[in-house]
């Protein structure tokens, strides 16, 4: 009884115990905010072309993969024709409400107001042009779901400094706890993914994507070296899948937990020059530092937690 006591405690003390440490919330808040103000900023000149009723590939086309009930921009734009508003206008008012919001989120003011509104906006533009989209904007759009679960705004921000506060004491372990287990898990079944096949392990994988129309056009190597060395390839493969398959072990394993960081950083740095695919990189590399470079910090109060705290109050009672 007393061993199910004190495991009840430390799972306890996992998911609730109080956190006072914020710091990476408003690194969270500020740098994905960055991420996506810039890659919205990046999309400006094509905006129309991706998002407009004039886009390479027509809004039926679109529409037919989109669900009668969900809010897409062709529709929103369909709906304030009605009351004489153009689509150009709305086109106009998206851009400038999606930047205030980006800036309202990075600067801290009412962020989880705004990170709600720039969801809905962000999904709605993200729905009306799926053809469009790839695996960073559905990390977009988890991003702005978990700044609307975090006080985010309650340190270093505008709001702050415009409203004098008492900040009251809200425990954010049990959200942390829910993204660090999110991550884990995506890295986990990402890696199993390229595992069950065979183009992973020979290198095939690796050849292909830095041979993709958009990949490596920064830096332009030349990498038609590697046709005689593809065991550079398949190691790489191997390092992606070892990377990607122990990271929920590895991460959370005091140890070898900067040494994980640090390998799973590098290798979206790596995503990022190589394929060029820097905001998926961007995002990612900020989901991995709010998420465990600030645990370093945390390990002797948590270990005096679950020892004098929690512990003899279960064994006692």
């Amino acid at each position: 009884m007393k061993k199910l006591n004190i495991l009840y405690a430390k799972v306890e003390n996992f998911f609730f115990r109080q956190d006072n440490k914020t710091e990476f919330l408003s690194f969270f808040r500020v740098a994905i905010g960055a991420v996506i103000l810039l890659q919205f900023i990046a999309v400006l000149p094509d905006f129309d072309t991706l998002f407009s009723s004039s886009s390479i590939i027509p809004q039926d086309i679109m529409g037919v993969f989109t669900p009668d009930w969900l809010i897409t921009f062709p529709k929103m734009v369909s709906f304030l024709q009605n009351y004489g508003i153009e689509e150009s206008t709305t086109i106009v008012i998206t851009k400038i409400s999606f930047i205030t919001l980006c800036i309202f989120i990075i600067t801290g003011f009412y962020s989880r107001i705004s990170a709600f509104l720039l969801l809905i906006l962000q999904i709605a533009l993200l729905k009306g042009s799926s053809f469009f989209a790839y695996g960073a904007d559905f990390f977009t759009s988890m991003s702005l779901f978990y700044l609307i679960l975090f006080p985010a705004d309650q340190h270093f921000s505008l709001r702050n400094l415009i409203f004098s506060r008492t900040i009251g004491d809200i425990n954010i372990m049990p959200v942390k706890r829910l993204f660090q287990i999110h991550i884990s898990m995506a890295y986990f079944f990402s890696g199993l993914d390229k595992a069950l096949g065979f183009n992973w392990w020979n290198g095939e994988s690796i050849w292909k994507a830095i041979h993709l129309p958009y990949s490596n056009r920064d830096l332009n190597i030349d990498f038609s070296w590697l046709t005689e060395h593809s065991y550079i390839l398949s190691f790489i493969g191997w390092s992606t899948i070892i990377i990607e398959m122990c990271y929920p072990f590895f991460i959370w394993y005091k140890p070898t937990q900067k040494t994980w960081l640090f390998l799973t950083v590098s290798m979206h740095i790596g995503i990022a020059l190589v394929l060029n695919l820097y905001y998926f990189s961007a995002i990612m590399i900020v989901w991995n530092i709010t998420n465990f470079y600030f645990e370093q910090y945390e390990v002797t109060s948590s270990k005096k937690k679950i020892s004098v705290e929690y512990i003899p109050k279960q064994v006692n009672s």
